[in-house]
């Protein structure tokens, strides 16, 4: 089965779930329209499980810290470039690294796409897992780089690498969207789907392809 196949038979089911994680638009509406709600970020990011291992303090200073970035950064209406993606990712990623070092990659993702959900990718194992095999298998991404596997932030010296890494990530759903948007229009308007944001429609069903748990 192509992804397109794929695609069209999963559109309302990836849809539906999407649609039932409200904290999601809740972050976007209170990133974009305020006021900063530190509550509702420490909620969201325990509920994707983002706060593993870590100490209630060091949560409250990750909470914090990201919201000095988004307040660094408040949007203009234009979407960002790849570029300017990488660049905040970039700057995202140090900064929850040096309050708290560990892997910030999936976490930094996630709250970028808070920040800038038409645009923003999330980062998740599962959809990795896809791209690996679909890279091999789908002309769209056969001209990427190998994705690999997703490098160990041992030091903020692996920084580079761990964005490099997410770039390249980035850049193949971005394929995927492209390739597949008069398709997800005309599947919007067949259904009559509210959810608006096409870039978490194709990251749900590669997360489906990835998620072993997931039903054919």
């Amino acid at each position: 089965m192509s992804f397109r196949r794929y695609l069209e038979n999963k559109y309302t089911t990836a849809s539906v779930m999407q649609e039932a994680i409200y904290r999601d638009q809740e972050m976007v509406v209170m990133l974009t329209s305020g006021p900063q709600d530190a509550d509702l970020v420490r909620t969201w990011m325990r509920d994707y499980g983002l706060f593993q291992g870590i100490t209630t303090q060091n949560r409250n200073a990750v909470v914090k810290q990201f919201l000095h970035f988004a307040r660094q950064h408040e949007r203009t209406g234009r979407q960002p470039s790849a570029a300017d993606i990488e660049a905040l990712f970039t700057e995202l990623l140090t900064a929850l690294h040096r309050q708290v070092p560990r892997s910030w990659v999936s976490a930094s993702s996630k709250l970028l796409w808070c920040l800038y959900p038409q645009t923003a990718v999330i980062y998740d194992a599962f959809v990795h897992r896809a791209l690996v095999v679909m890279q091999c298998l789908d002309n769209d991404l056969a001209d990427f780089p190998r994705i690999g596997a997703a490098p160990r932030i041992g030091s903020e010296a692996d920084i580079a690498l761990a964005v490099r890494h997410y770039m390249n990530y980035y850049a193949m759903v971005h394929q995927l969207l492209s390739v597949h948007r008069e398709l997800l229009n005309n599947l919007r308007n067949k259904y009559g789907v509210t959810y608006p944001y096409d870039i978490r429609i194709i990251d749900k069903v590669l997360w489906m392809i990835g998620n072993p748990r997931q039903a054919y």
